[in-house]
């Protein structure tokens, strides 16, 4: 045991260096890391592109030691991805696919390696919520300008939508709810009043988007990280059963009240009307549309039509999605997507990563609930780490976000912080007493 705990690395918790630089420079221009044109190209790839290099020369060098997570599953979608080459209609937009999912894989095994040797990355996850804060007030201040300077105009359907830095507003709500669950897993790092005047913030902004799948996606993350946070606090099942149970019924108690009685059904409607939620219809209308029509896409090559090939499917006049345009729209569905364009071995493997993802976040809770009993903040992260990635999958369902810089940065995040378990559990475990060392998992938690 004494071995493995010399071979850990003592930059485990080291200062500022050369690749604390650039995962800085990453933080603060994720939310400016914008893919644009055809080639998806955003500003970070620029300082990425030299990371990279430097990242082979070090793997080479052996002084980094390279990791490579989801590695299986990135092999399936690959596989599956060249498969439905064969029926692209346009083989150039496949070949760009291709190309940019080999960068943002390589990419995210550099973010992994480094990030894995520097501990809790408490510094990188403040660092993400500020910028994420400078966002959602630039957000706020971009619809005030335009005219939205109340809470009706903010919440309300009409009006200016906030987009920050991005150009879309469900981009930006996809980043600013991401960077709500990062500011959550700061417990025990910030001070309350800090953390959940950031929180208010970003939830503010992410209203401002009038976003439905962000807002969507943002209730799922809360509900989950609601309930990892109670089993991280050792809250019974009994008790956490009852819990839920009571919010069900509550629910279906006040549905039964206004369908039923029509109990405060004109306020319910007036509330619907004013509010971005009578966007749904109208925005779920036209996504069913391009579903649809993508479906029928889906019947004639069930291998795949080949990565970026969604957005080349030539439809009929009556069935035109826009005016001046004889193709289709992107799915607006990552896992339709994957289905449509790389076929079934790429949607089971997209399903099987998302698996993996919230298996490190089990594994990064069990490891240090029994291993550092004493470290309160654990629990804090481990949850919202699971509201994150459970706020990202929902997410998935109405946008096409595997693209997005920040969201490979969470993954990465994911991975190196269950990575950086396995040497705290054999450090701890390495100087410790000779009883301690013999003693149950579960006796060294309780100790």
């Amino acid at each position: 045991m004494g071995d493995v705990a010399s071979r850990i690395p003592a930059r485990n918790v080291r200062g500022v260096d050369g690749w604390g630089i650039y995962l800085a420079f990453v933080v603060a221009l994720a939310p400016l890391a914008v893919p644009i044109g055809d080639y998806q190209v955003a500003i970070l790839d620029a300082f990425s592109a030299v990371a990279l290099a430097a990242f082979a020369i070090g793997v080479l060098s052996r002084r980094i030691e390279p990791r490579a997570p989801f590695l299986a599953a990135a092999f399936v979608i690959a596989t599956g991805s060249l498969i439905a080459v064969v029926n692209a209609e346009s083989v150039p937009a496949a070949a760009v696919a291709l190309v940019q999912d080999a960068y943002l894989y390589v990419w995210f095994i550099m973010l992994v390696s480094v990030m894995r040797l520097r501990g809790d990355l408490v510094g990188l996850r403040m660092g993400w919520v500020a910028m994420a804060c400078i966002v959602a007030i630039v957000a706020l201040v971009g619809v005030m300008h335009k005219g939205n300077a109340t809470i009706a105009g903010i919440v309300g359907p009409k009006g200016a939508r906030a987009t920050g830095t991005f150009t879309d507003p469900n981009m930006c709500a996809d980043y600013l709810g991401m960077s709500l669950f990062i500011a959550l897993s700061l417990s025990g790092h910030v001070g309350r009043l800090l953390r959940w005047g950031a929180v208010a913030l970003l939830f503010t902004a992410i209203v401002a988007t009038k976003s439905n799948g962000g807002a969507l996606s943002l209730m799922v993350g809360l509900l989950v990280w609601a309930v990892v946070r109670a089993r991280t606090r050792r809250l019974p099942l009994p008790v956490l059963a009852g819990a839920a149970l009571l919010a069900v019924s509550v629910v279906l108690s006040a549905w039964w009240m206004a369908a039923g009685f029509g109990v405060a059904d004109q306020q319910l409607k007036g509330f619907e009307a004013r509010s971005f939620l009578a966007r749904a219809g109208h925005s779920s209308e036209g996504r069913l549309k391009i579903w649809r029509q993508l479906e029928q896409t889906l019947q004639k090559s069930p291998l795949g039509i080949g990565p970026g090939n969604s957005r080349w499917v030539a439809l009929t006049v009556e069935g035109r999605e826009r005016p001046h345009s004889m193709y289709s729209k992107e799915a607006h569905n990552d896992y339709l997507a994957y289905a449509i364009e790389r076929g079934p071995l790429g949607l089971l493997a997209l399903l099987f990563l998302l698996w993996q993802a919230f298996a490190k976040v089990r594994f990064l809770w069990k490891r240090r609930s029994r291993s550092a009993a004493a470290d309160r903040s654990a629990g804090a992260l481990a949850a919202a780490l699971a509201g994150a990635l459970a706020c990202s999958a929902v997410h998935s369902l109405t946008i096409e976000r595997l693209h997005f810089r920040h969201y490979w940065l969470l993954l990465a995040m994911v991975c190196a912080l269950a990575e950086t378990a396995r040497p705290l559990a054999a450090r701890r475990s390495a100087t410790a007493p000779e009883s301690e060392k013999t003693a149950p998992p579960l006796a060294l938690a309780r100790a």
